[in-house]
């Protein structure tokens, strides 16, 4: 008995198109990302030490999941931060729109840290600038 092989041809090829790949997710730039840091107008200097702590934990993606390396207890020993200073500087961050937050419901000290966020660059629109002067 033999067995029949289907003669492969270029039209053959070209009918066998694989499947589209999903759009890959933005990759986090944490060089803007750090310049957008230090040229945002923060009320303390701990937002700014918390900024740097998540730019040097963050994932490729600038996404932190709930729980995990945003929780109280592992922000706190990085940044060697209490949790209401780190829950200053998410809330600090997060008005300067350098984080977005989940939105839900938040109940307890630890839950309000435990959301997760996302590292984004502020908008053009929501960026000031000093004006110029001319002089070096």
């Amino acid at each position: 008995m033999t067995h029949h092989v289907p003669r492969v041809t270029p039209a053959v090829m070209a009918s066998r198109t694989p499947a589209p790949r999903p759009a890959a997710a933005p990759r986090f730039d944490r060089h803007a990302w750090e310049e957008a840091l230090l040229a945002a107008a923060l009320p303390h200097h701990n937002a700014r030490l918390l900024g740097w702590s998540l730019a040097h934990l963050a994932p490729a993606s600038g996404q932190f999941h709930a729980g995990n390396q945003n929780d109280a207890g592992h922000l706190g020993r990085a940044t060697r931060m209490t949790a209401l200073q780190l829950r200053a500087g998410l809330k600090s961050l997060e008005r300067a729109g350098l984080i977005v937050r989940a939105r839900g419901p938040v109940t307890g000290q630890e839950h309000a840290l435990a959301r997760a966020f996302t590292l984004t660059l502020p908008s053009a629109a929501a960026r000031t600038e000093l004006a110029h002067t001319g002089e070096a």
